[in-house]
């Protein structure tokens, strides 16, 4: 009985002294990591360069939200005209982003091979 009590105080002993010693090792870690500034040591006579800000009421009279909306519900009514200015829109899309993908890539192939050009 007394080997089991003392082996039991011995396990109960290193256990808290585990506990402490990587308590310890916790608390000296979030000491030892310094706080990071923001910028620190960058040369402030490269700026980064800044984007252009537009007047948002230019922008807005120049949109004509009334004839967009209008051109909107004409080509919602008639559905041949849909697909039609679907394509246009495409089109224009892809002029803007000239980046092909691999998926891009493989629907041309496809069509390509199918005949649907």
């Amino acid at each position: 009985m007394k080997r089991v009590l003392k082996a039991l105080g011995q396990t109960l002993s290193q256990s808290i002294l585990l506990v402490c010693t990587l308590a310890l090792i916790g608390l000296l870690g979030l000491g030892i990591v310094p706080s990071q500034a923001a910028y620190a040591g960058q040369d402030r006579s490269q700026a980064q360069p800044s984007a252009k800000i537009t007047d948002p009421a230019e922008s807005f009279e120049d949109l004509n939200p009334q004839a967009a909306y209008e051109d909107i519900v004409k080509t919602a009514q008639n559905p041949a005209k849909v697909e039609q200015v679907y394509d246009e829109s495409l089109k224009e899309y892809k002029g803007e982003h000239p980046q092909e993908g691999i998926v891009q890539k493989a629907e041309e192939l496809i069509e390509k091979v199918t005949g649907n050009d």
